[in-house]
């Protein structure tokens, strides 16, 4: 590799996090302010050519990590390291902040699986590979969200002052509130799905994939 080729890699890698400064923002807005609009852009997104896809925004992978490094780094601000490890496979994770990341990226990432596969499920649509991608980025953008949301809850929680413990619990409580009533709009969308069942799926995927994260975390105490 010559020193051209070195520079023009490392012109693309400058040019590519300086774009997360301004494209991070807008990203987070248009989720929180119109989760459906920006999960149906992802929709639309998945059927364009890869090189093409999601111009205007992060892609939702992406986001949902920046989202978790984001949260992490205001954590440490904030003089808030994660708790000491207990269990081997606790030290094993916790050893290393990239593992950390990597680790927190996959717990918010299992409600944006099961509420692919549920879509799928109500579509009656073969679930393999190709068919999950796409409900899964879309609900990328929503765990991407919800993570910054329930970080800075949780960060208030830990702060040893009843005032921010309070509006940590608000917080998560009202993530909560706005991320069941997106997904059960969300399901509602599809053909042959009402309110009620609309409403029982969803209630149904965010308890059973909270229970897993729960689960995963009572694993590593």
């Amino acid at each position: 590799m010559n020193v051209l080729t070195i520079l023009r890699s490392v012109e693309e890698l400058l040019y590519e996090v300086m774009s997360w400064l301004l494209f991070y923002p807008r990203t987070l807005w248009t989720t929180l302010t119109r989760p459906l609009a920006t999960m149906r852009y992802s929709d639309q997104e998945q059927r364009d050519k890869p090189e093409k896809q999601y111009l205007e925004t992060l892609s939702p992978p992406l986001f949902l990590v920046l989202s978790l490094l984001l949260a992490h780094g205001l954590e440490l601000a904030m003089g808030m390291p994660d708790a000491a490890p207990r269990s081997h496979l606790a030290q094993a994770i916790m050893h290393s902040e990239q593992t950390v990341l990597a680790f927190r990226a996959l717990l918010f990432s299992l409600h944006a699986l099961a509420f692919a596969w549920i879509s799928l499920k109500l579509e009656k649509k073969r679930i393999d590979r190709e068919t999950l991608r796409t409900p899964f980025f879309a609900q990328c953008y929503l765990s991407g969200a919800t993570a910054i949301l329930v970080s800075l809850g949780a960060a208030g929680i830990r702060y040893p002052s009843e005032t921010a413990t309070l509006a940590g619990l608000a917080v998560i409580a009202a993530t909560t509130l706005w991320y069941l009533v997106i997904q059960h709009r969300w399901l509602m969308r599809l053909d042959g799905v009402g309110a009620v069942r609309a409403g029982l799926w969803a209630l149904g995927g965010f308890t059973l994939s909270t229970s897993l994260v729960f689960a995963f975390g009572w694993l590593l105490s």
